[in-house]
């Protein structure tokens, strides 16, 4: 209708349409306005639903925040003994939301600054299988931290697997070296002498620039 030899305005384009569009849609009423009403009121419901639902997970979310303020203080003047029930409550009451996945993570550090090993652990396990993946860094300092809890309580081979593994995930990651490091360490607590040995020359070739060259070649004098 546009490419018509009269020229034709913008704005009577619009209103032929608009009628045309009355004019179908009087006649698609009157042969539908049963079903057409039916789901009128289930678009309705379903949006007030909807809407009531954001509101109230919306004020959820709002209410967790300000329960988990106090803990993060806590955590950040080290009054670690302080932060854990606050960190336990949010994880009780809102499990499941971003609120209560930052209050794992946060509630296993706790207790391992107060050295609960245990629960340490414990909370970093949970976050893994709970909320594994839902954030990269979050994930990766979950899985370190269970590694060093192993470590912590003796269990030096398979702390070594576990930086081993963190490692071999992302070999771009400016955190491969330290994961190495930390492996080689931990198999040289385990008697693994050639695979420690191994990991700090790999140190050492790759990444001789880094701090954590300068602790490899450290760790190969005590061979």
């Amino acid at each position: 209708m546009a490419k018509t030899r009269r020229r034709i305005t913008r704005r009577e384009i619009k209103e032929d349409r608009f009628i045309v569009w009355l004019f179908e849609a009087g006649e698609f009423l009157r042969e539908n306005i049963q079903p057409i009403l039916i789901g009128v009121a289930v678009v309705i419901i379903a949006v007030s639903a909807g809407y009531l639902w954001s509101n109230q997970r919306t004020n959820n979310l709002l209410a967790a925040g300000k329960l988990l303020a106090p803990g993060q203080t806590a955590m950040q003047l080290e009054r670690y003994e302080d932060a854990i029930p606050i960190f336990d409550r949010v994880i009780s009451e809102f499990d499941g939301t971003p609120i209560a996945m930052e209050a794992t993570i946060q509630l296993a550090k706790a207790y391992f600054f107060t050295g609960e090993i245990t629960g340490a652990r414990n909370s970093y396990v949970k976050y893994v299988d709970n909320y594994g993946g839902d954030d990269k860094f979050y994930t990766i300092s979950a899985k370190a931290g269970i590694a060093a809890c192993d470590e912590q309580t003796g269990k030096f081979l398979d702390a070594a697997t576990s930086y081993l593994e963190l490692a071999n995930d992302d070999t771009d990651s400016f955190l491969y070296p330290k994961f190495l490091l930390d492996a080689g360490r931990c198999f040289q607590a385990a008697d693994q002498l050639d695979r420690a040995k191994e990991l700090y020359e790999k140190i050492l070739t790759s990444h001789e620039t880094t701090r954590y060259a300068r602790d490899a070649k450290i760790a190969l004098t005590t061979f």
